[in-house]
C-alpha cells in the first residue's frame, strides 16, 4: 500500500517542480535547489517587433490664388487684394488693367491701383492718374499726387498747381507742394510764394522748400519777408511756448533760411546772419550754412564750434565743406581719422574734399635685409 501511493505522489512532485521551473526560466528568476543556492541562468526575453508605421496622408498643396479671377469679385476686400498682389510683382504686362482698375468704384481700390502704376513708373497710366486728381475722396487725390510724383511726367504739373491752388485738404495741398518742388516745376512758383504767408505753419515750410529746389530768384524777397515774420512770431506769438508748435516754428525757420541759401539771394545776408545768434542751435547751423553757400564766411566759427556736438555734428561739417575756408581742414581731419561712425567720417571726407584736400599717401613698407 505505501509503494503504490508514495510513487505517483513522488512523479507529481517532480512534474510541479519542472513545471515551476520552466515558467521560473521563462519569466528569468532564478530557482535554488537544496542549501547550495546554484541559480540558473536566465533567457534573453523573445523581442517583439513593431509594426511598421502607417505612411503619413499625403498633404495636399493649396492652389495658387488666381488675383486677376479675384479682380472680378464684387468684394471691394477682395479686389484691393488682387490688385496688391498683382501690383507686387511689377509686371509691365499688367499695367493696363491696373490702368483699367482705376475706374473702380471703390476709393481703396483705385487708391491700391496708383500706389502700384506710380511705383512701377507707368508713363502710359498719367492720363488717367491726372484724372484722379479732381476725384470726389482726398486720399485717392492724394495717391494720385504721389503716383504722379513717381512717374514723373511734366504734362502732371497743370493739374498739380491747381490742386495748390484749390484743394480743400491740406494733406493733399502739401503732398501737390513736394511734388512740384521735386519736379523742380518753375511753372509753380507763382501758386507757391503766397502760401509763404499761409496761417499753417506746415504749408508755408513746404513751399520755402519747394521754392528753394525750383531755384527762381524770384521767389527769393517773398522768402525773407516770411523768415522775417517767423522769426518775430517766434519772439512774441505765446502758444509757441508749447514744445510742439515750438518746434514746428523752429523747422519752419531752419527751412526758410536754407531755402535762401538755395537761391544764393546775397540781400539776405544781414538777416541771416542776426540768425547765428540764436539760441536754437539748428538755426544757427542753417544760417551758417546758407551763408557759406553766399560766399559769407561769418558762419565759421559757429560750424566749428558745433562740430562735435552729436545732434548737429553731420550738419556742422557739411557747413564747414560749403564755407570752403581751408583753416578748418585740420578739424575735419581728427574727425576722419579717429570718428568710428561710417555716416560722419563720409561727410567729413567730403568736405576735405571741397576744401581741396588731399589725403595723405601711404608710408612706404621698409623689406628687412636678409642676413
Amino acid at each position: 500500500m505505501r509503494k503504490s501511493f508514495f510513487i505517483p505522489a513522488f512523479v507529481g512532485m517532480v512534474f510541479a517542480v519542472f513545471v515551476s521551473q520552466g515558467m521560473a526560466q521563462q519569466m528569468g528568476i532564478g530557482l535554488s535547489t537544496g542549501q547550495a543556492g546554484v541559480q540558473s541562468t536566465p533567457k534573453n526575453p523573445a523581442t517583439v517587433s513593431k509594426p511598421a508605421p502607417a505612411p503619413a496622408p499625403a498633404v495636399s498643396q493649396p492652389k495658387p490664388v488666381d488675383y486677376y479671377q479675384m479682380l472680378k469679385s464684387t468684394e471691394a476686400v477682395k479686389r484691393r487684394i488682387a490688385v496688391d498682389n498683382i501690383g507686387r510683382q511689377r509686371n509691365q504686362n499688367d499695367i493696363s488693367i491696373l490702368i483699367d482698375v482705376l475706374s473702380d468704384t471703390d476709393s481703396g481700390v483705385k487708391i491700391a491701383a496708383c500706389d502700384s502704376l506710380g511705383l512701377m513708373r507707368a508713363q502710359q497710366a498719367a492720363d488717367k492718374i491726372i484724372s484722379l486728381l479732381d476725384d470726389k475722396e482726398p486720399q485717392v487725390r492724394q495717391s494720385a499726387c504721389v503716383a504722379l510724383g513717381y512717374i514723373g511726367d511734366p504734362k502732371a504739373q497743370t493739374g498739380l498747381i491747381e490742386r495748390v491752388k484749390n484743394d480743400p485738404d491740406n494733406s493733399v495741398k502739401m503732398q501737390a507742394i513736394l511734388i512740384l518742388g521735386n519736379m523742380r516745376a518753375s511753372g509753380a512758383v507763382d501758386s507757391l510764394i503766397p502760401l509763404l504767408k499761409d496761417k499753417n505753419p506746415d504749408i508755408r515750410l513746404m513751399s520755402a522748400q519747394a521754392l528753394g529746389k525750383i531755384g527762381d530768384v524770384k521767389a527769393a524777397p517773398a522768402i525773407k519777408d516770411a523768415l522775417l515774420v517767423s522769426a518775430e512770431e517766434m519772439k512774441t506769438d505765446a502758444v509757441l511756448k508749447e514744445p510742439y508748435h515750438l518746434g514746428q516754428y523752429k523747422r519752419l525757420v531752419t527751412t526758410q533760411i536754407s531755402a535762401l541759401g538755395e537761391l544764393k539771394d546775397k540781400s539776405s545776408e544781414p538777416n541771416i546772419e542776426e540768425l547765428l545768434k540764436s539760441d536754437d542751435k539748428n538755426i544757427k547751423i542753417a544760417a551758417a550754412s546758407s551763408l557759406g553757400k553766399l560766399g559769407n564766411k561769418s558762419g565759421l566759427s559757429v560750424a566749428i564750434k558745433l562740430v562735435n556736438d552729436k545732434d548737429v555734428q553731420i550738419q556742422a561739417i557739411e557747413t564747414l565743406g560749403n564755407i570752403g575756408d581751408a583753416s578748418a581742414i585740420s578739424v575735419l581731419e581728427k574727425i576722419f581719422n579717429t570718428e568710428t561712425s561710417n555716416n560722419i567720417k563720409e561727410s567729413a571726407r567730403t568736405a576735405l574734399y571741397k576744401l581741396g584736400w588731399k589725403p595723405p599717401l601711404p608710408k612706404p613698407v621698409k623689406k628687412e635685409m636678409k642676413k
